[in-house]
């Protein structure tokens, strides 16, 4: 889904792209937890108030990231001719499981939860994209939309806890075949 997205400075642009590689660098050296403001502007290279200017918190940056994934994904979602809700699903599947190391950190650090709002933003999105409209899993009713966005997280985060043994394949069937 191309959204517009305003003119972002590259000087800026840089400076996230930094800061948010810093703290991932950081995240595979010690937990979510002991990560602190200070030690992403040491690895950073770049002073507390670049990093204050670009994100109130640590959690920010990690929600930038994660934000970018999920448009990645739409994106990719968005690029096929028609699409089904296998298609959904088994995109939905292969993209996480290349994106498995870092989920599993986040689960691993506690930090999960992040994913969660990002779902339901992305799936009530998807309610107005006139591309996704036709699809009956996407609705613009938002208490349906809180039911597929916290079924599909906890069912991603029950797969990347069993170490994703089974394919995207294999997960798509078994949630086709519990909705249908």
């Amino acid at each position: 889904m191309n959204q517009n997205r305003a003119k972002v400075n590259p000087i800026t642009l840089r400076s996230k792209n930094c800061i948010v590689n810093s703290l991932l660098e950081l995240m595979n050296e010690k937990p979510y937890s002991m990560i602190t403001l200070k030690e992403i502007s040491e690895k950073s290279g770049l002073t507390r108030q670049t990093i204050y200017r670009n994100f109130s918190t640590k959690e920010a940056i990690l929600e930038h990231y994660v934000d970018g994934l999920y448009n990645d994904f739409i994106e990719i979602i968005s690029a096929k001719e028609s699409i089904t809700f296998y298609d959904l699903l088994i995109t939905y599947f292969e993209y996480w499981y290349k994106n498995r190391e870092f989920l599993k950190k986040l689960i691993d650090d506690n930090v999960f939860l992040i994913l969660l709002d990002l779902h339901l933003k992305y799936i009530n999105s998807m309610g107005t994209n006139e591309k996704f409209i036709k699809l009956t899993f996407i609705s613009k009713d938002e208490y349906f939309n809180h039911f597929l966005a916290g079924g599909l997280w906890f069912v991603l985060k029950k797969w990347i806890e069993e170490d994703m043994k089974k394919t995207p394949e294999e997960m798509t069937d078994i949630i086709l075949n519990t909705v249908y």
